[in-house]
């Protein structure tokens, strides 16, 4: 651990709400060491993990990196917020990408690169998307949102460079539906609560729809998961590779391949925003939920933008807010399960109450930093 960051920083995993430790594999941690990379390490540090500050678009402080380390096994999971600017969507996830893999493949000890990507690249923002699986075809150009787009080819040139480099490293990548839990502050979950952090009753009370679409979230730890039982799966094509086994079935393969990862238990959108209101402590009253036609929410958005527009003001609420809140978007992740063993961990009941857990006591931490500034004026 780098000695410039206080001990305070550091996170012991046992500690963070209830400890899931037991509930999931063990892994043998004297024969593995574990690094982070990243631009800035100052936020969710580990114990038992050794952080590097680099920038994955830079080939010269990546190779510094790898160098030192000479890991066998990369799990890329760099990506910004899914509404930054352009420029910096292509620059993280296709520059970035790109950057990391070549590096990887030029690496003499990496063997194994375990790509996340993202449920949305098949998805073109509009249409409805019901147990969709691997097989649907990629949205090269997504006129709805740019961050997919981007996806999409960083996949692209993940699955390309398998069996590519002196070691042949093998690729696969690994889509994540719907992020929830300790730690994210740009998916579902997060979005929501902060609603019932600071809307009034009435809005509450709005819904957008009919409620009848299923909608999908994962766990952030089965996400982790997921990740690492396709690293797993790849280790073992690696070891019958170097033992001069014959290839893996098609139907076994791992590597140059796409899986969903999911809690595989879809439910619907406002039945989820409104238990994780009801968990936050706001009363809802099912009888007095006003429902708003689709068509109408969609309208009202488009009205939102333009009023934005002229105000010169980011919408807090637009037509792709509308569409998302009454689209069926759900996934199958039975390729996942049936190649590496993935089972969900955590189900999605539990993983909403520790994403309110942990936004309330974000939100006491910030009561408390604010008292004391208060104090020292």
């Amino acid at each position: 651990m780098s000695s410039k960051y206080p001990e305070s920083q550091i996170i012991n995993i046992d500690h963070v709400f209830p400890s899931l430790r037991a509930r999931y594999p063990n892994y043998d941690l004297s024969s593995t060491k574990i690094h982070a990379l990243d631009l800035r390490c100052t936020r969710n540090r580990y114990a038992g993990c050794t952080y590097h500050e680099a920038d994955i678009t830079d080939p010269s402080s990546l190779s510094t990196v790898f160098s030192t380390v000479k890991p066998d096994i990369v799990i890329n999971t760099a990506s910004p917020h899914f509404d930054a600017d352009p420029a910096i969507l292509r620059k993280v996830n296709i520059d970035g990408t790109r950057c990391l893999l070549e590096v990887a493949r030029d690496c003499p000890s990496v063997k194994i690169f375990v790509h996340t990507s993202s449920s949305s690249v098949v998805h073109d923002g509009l249409s409805q998307l019901h147990g969709v699986d691997e097989e649907w075809p990629l949205q090269h150009e997504n006129k709805v949102e740019y961050y997919s787009e981007t996806k999409v080819h960083a996949e692209e040139m993940v699955l390309e460079a398998n069996g590519s480099g002196a070691q042949k490293m093998l690729t696969c990548a690994v889509r994540p539906a719907g992020i929830i839990g300790e730690g994210d502050m740009s998916g579902f979950a997060y979005s929501v609560t902060k609603t019932a952090s600071m809307a009034p009753s009435w809005q509450m009370h709005l819904q957008l729809g009919e409620n009848d679409n299923l909608f999908d979230n994962t766990y952030v730890g089965n996400v982790a998961y997921g990740l690492l039982c396709a690293a797993a799966g790849l280790q073992q094509t690696v070891r019958r590779r170097d033992e001069g086994k014959s290839a893996v079935l098609d139907m076994e393969r791992i590597d140059g391949e796409a899986f969903n990862v999911t809690n595989n238990e879809p439910a619907y959108f406002w039945d989820l925003a409104r238990f994780l209101w009801s968990r936050y402590g706001r009363e809802i009253n099912i009888q007095k939920v006003w429902a708003l036609p689709e068509q109408w929410a969609v309208a009202a958005g488009w009205g939102s933008e333009v009023f934005a527009g002229l105000t010169g003001r980011k919408p807090r609420y637009n037509r792709k807010t509308a569409r998302y809140a009454s689209m069926v978007r759900y996934f199958r992740c039975d390729k996942l399960m049936a190649r590496t063993g993935y089972k969900p961990v955590v189900p999605v009941q539990e993983a909403l109450e520790r994403t309110v857990r942990w936004f309330k006591e974000i939100e006491e931490e910030d009561r408390r930093t604010e008292s004391e500034g208060k104090k020292k004026q």
